[in-house]
């Protein structure tokens, strides 16, 4: 999610209940699918971790909730704490600011700068109101930060009360804002605070996403500030992707391969250090489904059999059986993304299953790519801040894979009808309206320079 700041929201973690103590180093946080239709030591803390995997049905490791809307939006949340009142909030990894909608809160105990500032998503909702500063707790860390105070905000997703976003910094509002006041060393990032508070924390985040495959979504997982999971450790040697943006998670892409086709080339813009064939993506949490090129969701979804384009929205329509070998290629290596994330499934109005495209044409002013969680489920990301946070070295994310391509398409069939059969017997998985066409999950940044609109109407349509 990136601001308009726009909005790309559709995976959701809802009760991210943060772990740790003011003894470590190191936080792990566990994080839920929430439904709306439903100090001192220099060693990092390990948590019980280890036994966790992401592609499976539930966690008991990771107890995270995902939250869906009717309109299938789902979100991440986590609690953190402001002068000892509790809120639970989304984590964002696609903007840098921290807002709560305060409305019956008693903030006399906090400091208030007497500056406004606020977001304007790009579904036209709203956080905005004055800058406070006081103590917020994160997980154990504890620091002076300020915050928006956005009392009833039409922003909040899924009885969340706000938003922590952990991009980076140049992002935030915030910081903007308090730039050149006597407020200005109160102005960085709630992450960049706990960073600059606790000097021995290695400076990054890690996140990894379990799914569901009775739903096909984000299920569960863990969210680590300064910490790798033991059993994922191997992510360290992977590839470091350096971050070709001041302000934005973006790296360079060098292709995709589909169905054994390799398809590269067509960026819409030029940094240093692209090579002609590579394209610009965005690795974002705050976005459930992607937004692509035209030309690579053609390579992806034209040729399937029954395919049907609905060019106001950037989706394709799709019989629920199609099974898609796709991979995506950074640094030479290959990404491969389960045939489940590849085909997202929803009801209509009489409660037909319909699938479609999980990878929606779309365009941006900062990256060709804009990749949620139809490709982060199916890798295991280490987000590294660099100078971001004062560091004289790149920020870089470094990427681990997690899903088995044979495996992965072996088993499609078989949790395609599983997903199938959870739709259609979840009533509450479809439309409420009066009409008679069905709007498809829409696909949202939450910050980004533009919305991607994916509420296509469907009427009568049931592809299986």
């Amino acid at each position: 999610m990136i601001p308009r700041p726009a909005r790309l929201v559709a995976a959701s973690l809802a009760s991210l209940a943060l772990l740790g103590s003011s003894r470590v180093h190191a936080i792990s946080v566990q994080f839920t699918r929430v439904s709306s239709s439903s100090s001192s030591s220099s060693t990092p803390e390990t948590f019980n971790i280890s036994d966790a995997q992401k592609d499976q049905d539930g966690s008991d490791v990771f107890d995270y909730t995902n939250s869906n809307n009717v309109s299938g939006s789902d979100i991440y949340v986590a609690s953190l704490s402001v002068a000892g009142q509790e809120f639970v909030v989304q984590l964002d990894t696609g903007s840098s600011d921290l807002w709560i909608d305060t409305s019956g809160v008693d903030l006399s105990g906090l400091t208030a700068t007497g500056l406004e500032t606020g977001l304007t998503y790009g579904d036209d909702t709203v956080a905005q109101g004055p800058v406070y500063v006081g103590e917020i707790t994160f997980g154990d860390f504890t620091v002076d930060s300020a915050f928006i105070s956005a009392p009833g905000t039409n922003a909040t997703t899924n009885n969340d009360k706000g938003l922590l976003g952990v991009g980076p910094p140049q992002l935030s509002s915030i910081f903007q804002t308090l730039s050149g006041t006597p407020y200005e060393s109160f102005g960085m990032t709630l992450l960049g605070n706990v960073f600059a508070s606790n000097s021995s924390v290695p400076q990054y985040t890690t996140f990894t996403l379990s799914r569901s495959f009775a739903t096909g979504k984000t299920d569960g997982g863990v969210f680590t500030v300064g910490e790798v999971p033991s059993n994922l450790s191997t992510v360290l040697n992977a590839p470091k992707l350096n971050v070709v943006s001041d302000d934005r998670w973006i790296v360079l892409l060098d292709g995709i391969v589909v169905n054994g086709r390799n398809v590269s080339g067509g960026s819409s813009f030029e940094v240093s250090g692209q090579t002609t064939g590579q394209t610009l993506a965005n690795l974002d949490t705050g976005t459930s489904l992607a937004q692509i090129p035209q030309d690579y969701a053609e390579v992806m979804y034209g040729s399937v059999p029954g395919a049907q384009f609905v060019r106001s929205s950037g989706i394709y329509i799709l019989p629920c059986s199609t099974n898609l070998n796709v991979s995506f290629v950074f640094s030479g290596v290959e990404y491969p993304v389960h045939p489940i994330d590849t085909v997202a499934a929803t009801r209509d109005d009489s409660g037909n299953v319909v699938c479609y495209s999980g990878f929606a044409i779309g365009e941006d002013n900062s990256e060709d790519w804009l990749l949620g969680d139809s490709f982060l489920r199916n890798v295991f990301a280490l987000y590294d801040y660099g100078s971001f946070f004062n560091e004289s070295s790149t920020p870089y994310i470094q990427l681990l894979s997690t899903t088995d391509a044979d495996e992965a398409y072996a088993e499609f069939d078989s949790l395609s009808a599983q997903r199938n059969q959870t739709l259609s017997s979840d009533t509450s998985s479809g439309s409420s309206g009066s009409s008679s066409s069905a709007a498809l999950p829409a696909v949202r940044s939450r910050l980004g320079p533009a919305a991607i609109a994916v509420a296509a109407v469907v009427a009568g349509l049931c592809l299986l």
